[in-house]
């Protein structure tokens, strides 16, 4: 029996966080993130020479990555000044933000960073926090300063860190000198993060892809109207149709691509994991070898339905673990579909299990579908693809414990073998072509989470408004302005946007909203041209229950709370 094919995909995704009015970042999970997963996710891998992975490592990210290195401050590290210096703003924002991590799996396990979180009253909503500045001595602010930015580095990192291991232990009555050290820390981290993936692909290990520029849904932006494939009846804004935007956004990718790696990339994910027939003749027309997407996309184009047994266990698994051509001949592109139910097992499910019994269950998984489709005699590849930062601080030693153990066993099993994406493309081109290719996303198939709401669509049109500004503008202003504003737009194509809007609590989803109107703002801007006063009004408002922001959210930034929000796109 031939082996089985494995392709881990792991999305390294941050939405654009910068006002770029104030040249500040309104969010810190760019920096958060990248001091607990960027860096060790892929250092991981060096203990395990035998896997092999593949990174999207998002342009979005990178810029930001790169602005920090470069000294750019968030909201949350303005918020670690010395403690003498703290407004009355500034220490309800620590008492809001400064727990914005797992509250049982990381807070609970350190007694001093409980007791901190004891004493603020486990309050979630913004308008509550204020009620525990009265309790708070100016060491507790200290201690807490230190706690959030500490346990937002790599639990494995801290431990093998002489200083920051003497923090742990430390635990409290922390200096100003200690926060600094932490926070330096951080920064260092971050300088590791491109070098390390660089390393890794250079000798073969790790396969780095990317993704159009700010994260757009690609079919949306080509056009609006395609949504209706999916969903027909769906209510629509004004149709929104900018080809030439979303060629600019993989233009801009594969650029950025080239001057960290050398080369140009080879893979391209879809933000969202949302395509078309469109979008991958868009990625093919550009020179990219192979994209993903998701398993009922794939159901969809072949007409199918993927069977499963009562374990989850795939029936028909000959048609899902393999890649497809798609595209007319002279100008294809090979995509390959993950597996959902597996994908969402390690986002979703494992962290709930013990870490011997998850990995078992992986294992056997892996192992009952390459019994499933011995028969074949062909090479399949079963794809996971899912967030890489996301899951891993519900998980016992956040991603430590389950990936070491993982990777251990994969190592020692000949019967599954680990590989990038282009490695098992080049040795087993696809055999199968699809005839026509369903437009949708990871998220039920469709596109719904992003446009076809009252509050989506208004963003829609908004975004609509600025575009017809921005072609107006072209010629009447000097190009490198025009570029601005053009540059501007593009990052409102996110999709972060309106994936908050209609679909998240209120206080989440403002913070974004505002964002939003800001880079539309910018656009006006530097067109010369007058802002439109609906720029300066909030597109929702709060639910029942829920407090309105009474200033600016970009004043005052609200983090995710505690529940798994995981993105797979």
């Amino acid at each position: 029996m031939k082996p089985l094919y494995i392709a881990f995909v792991w999305n390294q995704h941050q939405p654009y966080y910068c006002d770029r009015t104030k040249k500040e970042y309104i969010m810190p999970w760019v920096r958060l993130h990248a001091a607990k997963d960027y860096y060790r996710m892929a250092a991981l891998l060096e203990d395990y020479p035998r896997i092999r992975q593949t990174f999207n490592l998002t342009p979005s990210l990178l810029t930001q990555l790169e602005d920090y290195l470069q000294g750019a401050e968030d909201y949350y590290l303005r918020a670690a000044k010395p403690v003498k210096d703290l407004t009355e703003g500034e220490k309800h924002f620590l008492l809001q933000h400064y727990f914005d991590i797992h509250w049982e799996r990381v807070i609970a396990l350190w007694p001093r960073y409980r007791q901190l979180l004891d004493k603020q009253g486990r309050r979630r909503e913004p308008e509550t926090a204020a009620e525990a500045l009265a309790l708070f001595t100016g060491q507790d602010y200290l201690d807490l300063q230190v706690w959030f930015n500490l346990t937002w580095i790599d639990p494995q990192v801290r431990a093998e860190d002489e200083e920051l291991s003497r923090l742990q232990s430390k635990g409290e009555n922390f200096t100003e000198e200690d926060k600094r050290l932490v926070l330096a820390k951080q920064r260092e981290i971050m300088t590791k993060v491109i070098p390390v993936h660089r390393e890794l692909a250079a000798r073969g290990q790790i396969e780095i892809i990317t993704t159009p520029f700010y994260h757009p849904i690609m079919p949306l932006i080509i056009d609006s109207r395609s949504a209706l494939r999916a969903s027909p009846g769906l209510a629509l804004p004004e149709s929104y149709s900018y080809p030439e935007d979303a060629a600019k956004q993989v233009v801009m990718a594969a650029a950025q691509y080239r001057r960290y790696f050398g080369h140009n990339p080879r893979g391209i994910w879809p933000p969202e994991q949302a395509v078309s027939p469109e979008t991958l003749a868009l990625f093919s027309e550009h020179g990219f070898a192979w994209t993903i997407s998701d398993e009922d996309i794939l159901a969809r184009s072949l007409n199918i339905e993927f069977y499963r047994d009562y374990s989850g266990h795939v029936l028909n698994g000959s048609e899902l673990y393999r890649p497809y051509l798609f595209g007319e001949p002279g100008a294809e592109i090979a995509i390959i579909f993950r597996d959902h139910h597996l994908s969402d097992r390690i986002g979703f499910v494992y962290h709930q299990m013990n870490i011997d019994h998850a990995v078992d269950d992986l294992i056997s998984r892996l192992h009952k579908i390459r019994e499933s489709l011995a028969s074949t005699g062909e090479p399949h590849l079963v794809t996971l693809a899912l967030d890489g930062e996301n899951a891993w601080e519900w998980y016992p030693g956040d991603k430590n414990k389950f990936l070491s153990k993982l990777y251990s066993r994969l190592s020692a099993d000949e019967e599954l073998q680990t590989v990038t994406v282009s490695e098992f493309l080049s040795a087993h081109p696809p055999r199968r072509r699809l005839e026509k290719l369903h437009t949708g996303s990871w998220v039920a198939h469709s596109l719904t989470r992003w446009i076809g709401s009252a509050g989506k669509n208004r963003l829609w049109g908004l975004l609509l408004n600025a575009r017809r500004e921005l072609d107006r503008a072209r010629g009447r202003v000097p190009l490198e302005q025009w570029q601005k504003a053009w540059e501007n737009l593009l990052i409102a194509e996110g999709s972060d946007y309106t994936w908050w809007v209609d679909s998240m609590p209120y206080y989440l989803a403002a913070p974004f909203e505002a964002l939003f109107r800001k880079h539309l703002i910018n656009v006006y801007l530097e067109c010369q041209s007058p802002v439109p006063p609906d720029l300066y009004e909030p597109v929702i408002q709060p639910g029942h229950g829920e407090a309105a922001w009474t200033e600016d959210p970009l004043a005052g930034p609200t983090a995710m709370v505690q529940g798994n929000y995981g993105r797979e796109g």
